[in-house]
C-alpha cells in the first residue's frame, strides 16, 4: 500500500476497514449477527481477514455499531487502541482485554500513528449518549468519518475551522423509528453534508436494513444510489459494495 494513500473496505453498516498513509482503522465494529438483527447485505470482511490495527474507533453502543462479541476475537488487544464515546464502553473494552480503551470527548485529538492525527467531531446525541465522528488528517490528505451522523449543522461546525475533507464517510439509509426523529442521515442530507465538508468524494455507510424484529420499529427512507442520483458535478458518489476496496484514482 502506497504510504501516502487512502483506501476504504466496506465491511457491513457503519464497519468500515479505512487505511491511511499505511495504517489501517477499522471503525464502528459489527461481525455477528442476532437474531433481532441482521446485517440485510453480505458481510465484506471477517475478522481473520483483517491486517494489524493502528486503532478501532466507535461511534455509539449500538449493537450493529459496538459489537462485543465480535471484539472479544479480535486480535491484538495487547496493542490496539479503542476508542470510544463512553465510559462505560470502555470499561466493556477493557474487560475484554483491551489494555488501550479510552473514552473521547468532542474536540479531543490522538495521533494513531506517525502521521495520522485523529479529531473527535460532535455528531449529535441518539436517546441518551453522544455520538462521535472522526476526521483524520495527513500531511497530504484529510477523511472523515461519521457512522451515526443525523444533521449537517455539526459538519457546518467543524468545516468552519478545519481544512476541507478529500472523502466523506455518511450514512444514507435515513433510518426513522416509527415514532420519533430520524437517527441518521438520508441520501440529500448525506450529500449536502459532503459538500458541506467539502469533500470531492462521498462514500455511502449504514445503507443496507436487514429484515429482523427490529425492521418492524425502524424504517430506512434512502440508498446509497439515492445519493449517487442526487450528487452534482462536483461530487463524486461511491456506492461501495461490501468487501470491495476503494481508493481514488491517481
Amino acid at each position: 500500500m502506497d504510504k501516502r494513500s487512502i483506501a476504504v473496505t466496506r465491511v457491513v453498516n457503519a464497519c468500515v476497514l479505512l487505511e491511511i498513509d499505511g495504517h489501517a482503522v477499522l471503525t464502528d465494529p459489527w461481525f455477528t449477527e442476532r437474531w433481532f438483527l441482521r446485517f440485510g447485505e453480505p458481510l465484506g470482511l471477517h475478522i481473520a481477514d483483517l491486517p494489524p490495527l493502528a486503532a478501532v474507533v466507535v461511534t455509539n453502543p449500538a449493537t450493529n455499531h459496538w459489537d462485543l462479541r465480535a471484539l472479544s476475537m479480535l486480535p491484538g488487544k495487547d496493542s490496539t487502541p479503542v476508542y470510544v464515546p463512553t465510559r462505560r464502553m470502555a470499561r466493556q473494552a477493557a474487560a475484554l482485554g483491551f489494555r488501550y480503551a479510552e473514552q473521547l470527548g468532542w474536540g479531543q485529538e490522538r495521533d494513531i500513528a506517525p502521521g495520522v492525527t485523529m479529531r473527535v467531531v460532535p455528531s449529535g446525541r441518539t436517546l441518551m449518549w453522544r455520538n462521535n465522528a472522526y476526521a483524520f488528517s495527513t500531511a497530504g490528505s484529510h477523511l472523515f468519518f461519521g457512522g451515526e451522523v443525523a444533521e449537517a449543522a455539526s459538519l457546518e461546525r467543524y468545516r468552519a475551522e478545519h481544512p476541507r475533507v478529500d472523502v466523506a464517510l455518511l450514512p444514507v439509509n435515513g433510518l426513522r423509528p416509527l415514532f420519533g426523529p430520524r437517527l441518521v442521515m438520508g441520501p440529500a442530507h448525506a450529500v449536502a453534508g459532503a459538500s458541506v465538508l467539502g469533500a470531492t468524494t462521498l462514500i455511502p455507510v449504514h445503507d443496507a436494513h436487514g429484515r429482523d424484529p427490529l425492521s418492524a420499529l425502524f424504517r430506512p427512507t434512502g440508498t446509497a444510489s439515492d445519493a449517487v442520483a442526487l450528487a452534482g458535478p462536483g461530487l463524486r458518489v461511491v456506492d461501495l459494495p461490501t468487501g470491495e476496496r476503494w481508493e481514488p484514482a491517481r
